[in-house]
């Protein structure tokens, strides 16, 4: 908080904002950042002044977190303004000085590398600006959000194992695709291993690969994996971009596409909802729901500059999704799929 007549501001818009979001903003661009939300701080000085620093914005999982973050911003009446670092740490410090130096009341990342932001925190509490980041903690930050990856990926392997108990005639042959640079993805994989386990199903784990999260890759090196373990009927992926880059790498092996389970990790945008509702190999995926993340980020950044306590990880939903509970969670309007917020936040109180 920089002033008494801000917090006043705050509290008085509180009471007078509905707090009922009303649908997603509009496409971000991928590769350069943008503002919504009001006039520029110059002209409206009480205004709270959001800064978010995306890693890489072309992901339709960091799409999707502005849009939630934008609309939510734009409801409240604060500005929102945000930059694309493209996986380049370099580029995302220089970014996030920027926004310092712009005067942004709370500063939002979702790192390149954790570790490479010191320089970073050190600045904002020079000058007083609360971090806030996603997914991955940086030390000093008010809060981290994001789900349980460890918890969710247990929650998803378990999954896995019952349908493998109740669909396969023959032992699952798994192929993971893994980014084990990123703690949180780290962690998807062993709840899967340790879920799967758990569920007392058939299986054996025959490679993991680093597919970097990104499509292109994760196809390159899962097909490299299924040319040499041509018994590999199930892929299992930390985004939709690794299990749908493995599942490719299966069809492309002329392989019998009725044999094949895919069990994605995000649910994060079309790809994965499309391929959800297909009717093809991709069975299942541990939904995220970014839109609610961005929503949550915005929220917590209002905590942060009114003081309140706040919890070192801010939990937001999961749960397992399938082709059957997709329409609780997600109604499709023409191309677009539009949240269903108030039934995401009641997946909080199970």
């Amino acid at each position: 908080m920089k002033k008494r007549k801000w917090l006043g501001s705050v509290l008085a818009l509180a009471l007078t904002t509905s707090l009922t979001l009303v649908g997603c903003g509009s496409e971000p661009s991928a590769q350069q950042g943008g503002s919504s939300g009001g006039d520029s701080k110059a002209e409206k000085k009480d205004e709270l002044y959001i800064g978010y620093v995306v890693n890489f914005g072309s992901h339709e999982w960091y799409q999707n977190i502005i849009k939630g973050a934008e609309s939510t911003a734009k409801e409240k009446g604060y500005k929102f303004e945000w930059a694309d670092a493209n996986i380049d740490l370099a580029k995302q410090i220089s970014q996030a000085e920027n926004l310092l130096t712009k005067g942004v009341d709370v500063l939002v990342l979702s790192p390149v590398d954790p570790k490479g932001l010191s320089t970073i925190m050190d600045k904002a509490k020079e000058k007083g600006v609360p971090v806030i980041t996603e997914s991955n903690p940086i030390e000093g930050a008010q809060t981290t959000v994001g789900i349980k990856n460890l918890d969710a990926g247990e929650m998803i392997g378990k999954w896995t194992g019952e349908y493998i108990k109740s669909n396969f005639k023959e032992k699952a042959k798994v192929l993971i695709v893994g980014l084990p640079a990123q703690q949180d993805t780290r962690d998807r994989v062993d709840g899967f291993k340790k879920g799967i386990e758990a569920s007392g199903a058939d299986y054996e784990i025959v490679q993991e690969v680093d597919g970097s999260g990104v499509k292109d890759k994760a196809l390159k090196v899962s097909t490299d994996a299924i040319t040499a373990h041509k018994d590999i009927n199930l892929v299992y992926g930390i985004n939709d971009d690794s299990a749908l880059g493995g599942q490719q790498a299966y069809e492309e092996a002329g392989l019998d596409m009725s044999k094949l389970l895919t069990i994605g990790f995000g649910v994060e945008g079309l790809a994965g909802k499309d391929a959800l509702t297909s009717g093809g190999p991709y069975k299942a995926g541990l939904a995220m729901f970014p839109e609610y993340v961005g929503r949550t980020l915005v929220e917590q950044a209002e905590k942060a500059v009114k003081g309140e306590k706040m919890e070192a990880h801010t939990i937001t939903p999961m749960t397992v999704m399938t082709p059957e509970n997709l329409n609780e969670f997600y109604t499709k309007e023409g191309e677009a799929w539009k949240i269903n917020f108030d039934n995401v936040a009641k997946l909080l109180q199970k």
